[in-house]
């Protein structure tokens, strides 16, 4: 299984909105779904919601994609945001419960 940690997201970089979560999120993407990528930022989460989401997506989705786009605007709490995407990421079945790496 191949693991990747995101550094830079292109549209939010170096954001003062750009928060961290309380703790990362692990999510498996790929046609496979055998690449885990740590996630641990707010712009990461967004980057992946809006860029390299499975194609199937539902209400969760479109919920955590405001709540992240929330954050970085500086309207929303960056735990809500992470709860929002926890809870896509169970919607699309990509949440990586434990953190595989250890």
């Amino acid at each position: 299984m191949l693991h990747l940690e995101l550094s830079c997201v292109r549209v939010w970089e170096g954001s003062v909105q750009d928060q961290r979560f309380e703790k990362p999120v692990h999510v498996a993407l790929g046609r496979s779904r055998n690449t885990v990528f740590t996630v641990d930022r707010v712009a990461q989460a967004a980057d992946i919601l809006l860029n390299r989401w499975p194609a199937i997506t539902g209400k969760k989705h479109v919920a955590a994609r405001k709540a992240c786009l929330g954050v970085l605007e500086g309207l929303k709490e960056t735990r809500d945001a992470r709860k929002a995407f926890v809870e896509a990421a169970k919607e699309a079945d990509i949440l990586v419960e434990r953190d595989p790496f250890r």
